[in-house]
C-alpha cells in the first residue's frame, strides 16, 4: 500500500522538502504523475476548463468529478488522490456539504477531498468530516468558483485587510481539522507569512515559492492546449503543437496514399526532436 497522504505531507514539511503536486484527470495524466512520484494529485474541477473546454469551472458536476477520480485512482496511489468538490456541492448548507463530500470520498475511492473558502458552514463541515474520517484540504485566496462574483481572476491579499483575513481563515481551517491549505494567487509575502504561522502544509499556486509545496494544472506545464498559460506558469513542453504537427503529417500521408502502404518518407532533421517521423514509424 502507498504511504498515506497526511503522513507523507507532514513528513515533507518536517524535513523541509517541498511538496510536489499536479492535477490529474485520466489514465494519461495519472501515469505521468505516478512515474514522476509526485506527492499527491488533485482531480480538479479545472477539468471544466482543460477537459471540457469551458470558460469557467462552474458547470462541472459532482458525478463528473467522481467519474474522473475513479479513473485516476486506478492508476495512481488512491491514498494520495484528492477530489475537488465542484460548484454547488458545498458552502450553501453544512449538512449538505458533509453529505456530498462523504459520497464523493466513498464513490471516488480517493484519499481526501478539497473545497474552497472558510465560511462558518465550511468550517463546520471540515470539523464534521475530519471527525468522520474524511481528510479535507482547504483552499484560500483566489477561488475559481467565485470568478463571476469577484469580477475575474485577481491576485489576493493586496491590502492589509485582505492579508489579515486570509491569515485568519487559514488558522480557522487548521483549527477545524484541515490537513493542509491551497493558497491560490496570494501575494507571495502573505503566503509566506501564512506558511510560517501554520502547523499544517501550505500548497501554493501562483503564490510564490515560500509555501510548503506547489500544485499546478498539468495541461499548463505540458502545453497540452493552445493559447497562453497563466503568467506564473513555466511550460516544460509544447505537447499540443507536437501532437498537431504529427496528425497533420499523418493526414498528409493518408491523402498522398503514403500510409499505410507507402514507403517511409524521410523526415526533416529535428522536426520531432530528431529520428524517424511520427506517422511513418
Amino acid at each position: 500500500m502507498s504511504e498515506y497522504l497526511l503522513t507523507r505531507l507532514l513528513k515533507r514539511r518536517k524535513q523541509g522538502q517541498p511538496i510536489v503536486s499536479i492535477t490529474a484527470y485520466d489514465f494519461f495524466t495519472a501515469l505521468i504523475a505516478r512515474d514522476a512520484d509526485v506527492d499527491f494529485v488533485l482531480v480538479g474541477d479545472s477539468l471544466g476548463n482543460v477537459v471540457q473546454g469551458a470558460a469557467t469551472t462552474v458547470g462541472v458536476t459532482l458525478d463528473q468529478v467522481i467519474y474522473h477520480t475513479r479513473i485516476v485512482c486506478q492508476h495512481f496511489p488512491s491514498e494520495r488522490v484528492v477530489l475537488d468538490m465542484p460548484f454547488g456541492t458545498f458552502k450553501l448548507d453544512a449538512d449538505e456539504t458533509v453529505e456530498n463530500c462523504a459520497r464523493a470520498f466513498k464513490e471516488g475511492g480517493c484519499g481526501a477531498v478539497k473545497f474552497e473558502g472558510a465560511n462558518n458552514e465550511n468550517l463546520f463541515a471540515v470539523r464534521t468530516l475530519t471527525e468522520a474520517g474524511v481528510p479535507v484540504l482547504g483552499h484560500l485566496g483566489l477561488l475559481p468558483q467565485r470568478v463571476h462574483a469577484e469580477g475575474g481572476y485577481k491576485v489576493q491579499g493586496k491590502t492589509p485587510e485582505q492579508a489579515d483575513q486570509l491569515l485568519k481563515d487559514a488558522h480557522a481551517l487548521e483549527k477545524a481539522g484541515a490537513f493542509g491549505v491551497v493558497l491560490e494567487c496570494v501575494v507571495p509575502q502573505v503566503a509566506e507569512r501564512i506558511t510560517e504561522e501554520l502547523e499544517i502544509p501550505t500548497i501554493g499556486i501562483g503564490s510564490g515559492n515560500q509555501c510548503d509545496g506547489q500544485i499546478i494544472v498539468v495541461h499548463d506545464i505540458l502545453g497540452m492546449l493552445p493559447g497562453e498559460a497563466p503568467s506564473f506558469v513555466k511550460r516544460y513542453a509544447q505537447l499540443y503543437q507536437t501532437a498537431a504537427e504529427a496528425v497533420q503529417e499523418y493526414s498528409r500521408e493518408v491523402r498522398e496514399r503514403g500510409f499505410p502502404l507507402g514507403e517511409r518518407r524521410p523526415q526533416q532533421a529535428g522536426r520531432y526532436g530528431g529520428g524517424s517521423g511520427v506517422a511513418g514509424s
